[in-house]
């Protein structure tokens, strides 16, 4: 037994310095290739650091990256992926530990665990911005129908949206998305921030995009006669909005459903796993890359699945 984990342990020391040495790698090659250009003659030129603005944006790869750590209170504002190649090296040996010590695959065969942790991360660090994009539309509703009053008594469109947003649950998502992003923009370039906004909303969710939309060309027109238009418009939105909701509900039930099929298959394989009279079916090559597969299948046909469902909902 000593024997065997020294030899995991070896293994897992190369793998994992082989990776940090590859990340190693990637940052030297961003600082050698990168033009060698201060920050005050980027200023003089009015260049602007095209990473740095797309990674602010809602939406963007790297925003979702720290939505994913923030459910854990990390903040890995700045180091986006290199967090996310750490989590998913971590995973992966979560994985492959789990696979030898619990099912009781043997060491080598457990490194497929490396490939189901990678699944794992990269599942974890989109499923955050798919629930804040749910959460998005829960609320949408609620704002869309204290909006259309409130519009018409103030027609400011920015007081009345930055009104509104204080009835919405308190750093939620779509308060944060609109204080934040809409009054904000709203504010510094005027009615010229619509287009950006509108690009974002859409980026976010279809109904977010059309609620913008609308609330963009009460901006531009205003009066009373496209006061109420949009106060129309907004009631079949809303409309749209609970079925939309009905169908978030069935969707995050058909998740859990298929959560809970996972978790009973992987009980069953401890349990043979662990049984005397499969012992020696363990040792066997084909059993283990069965054993191996099949968990490596599940987690990626779970991610796939729930891809599958975000994008039909």
């Amino acid at each position: 037994m000593s024997e065997l984990l020294i030899k995991l342990v070896v293994v897992l020391g190369c793998i994992a310095a082989a990776y940090l040495a590859f990340l190693l790698g990637e940052k030297l090659s961003e600082v050698i290739l990168s033009p060698r250009i201060t920050s005050r003659v980027k200023d003089m030129v009015g260049a602007r650091d095209t990473r740095k603005v797309l990674a602010s944006q809602w939406g963007s790869p790297e925003f979702k990256i720290r939505l994913a750590f923030s459910k854990y209170r990390i903040n890995v504002s700045g180091h986006e992926n290199l967090a996310l190649n750490l989590a998913r090296l971590g995973m992966g040996l979560v994985v492959s530990l789990a696979l030898w010590l619990v099912v009781g695959l043997p060491p080598t065969a457990s490194l497929a665990g490396m490939i189901g942790g990678l699944l794992i991360a990269n599942l974890m660090a989109t499923s955050g911005w798919a629930e804040m994009c749910g959460a998005i539309e829960r609320e949408i509703p609620i704002f869309l129908s204290g909006f259309t009053s409130t519009i018409q008594v103030n027609p400011n469109v920015l007081q009345a949206v930055e009104e509104e947003s204080g009835v919405l649950e308190v750093g939620g998502p779509l308060q944060k998305w609109l204080r934040e992003r809409f009054v904000r923009l709203g504010q510094e370039q005027g009615v010229s921030a619509m287009e950006e906004l509108i690009l974002e909303a859409f980026r976010i969710s279809n109904s977010l995009g059309a609620m913008v939309f609308l609330i963009g060309r009460l901006w531009r027109t205003g009066g009373m006669e496209w006061a109420r238009s949009f106060a129309l418009a907004s009631t079949n939105l809303e409309g749209v909005m609970e079925a939309r909701i009905m169908g978030l509900a069935a969707s995050n039930a058909a998740k859990g459903a298929v959560k809970v099929i996972i978790g009973v298959t992987l009980v069953v394989v401890v349990i043979l796993s662990r049984n005397p009279l499969f012992t020696s079916a363990m040792n066997n090559p084909l059993v283990q890359l069965v054993y191996g597969g099949t968990s490596i299948i599940m987690i990626f046909g779970y991610g796939y699945m729930s891809k599958m469902i975000d994008k039909l909902i």
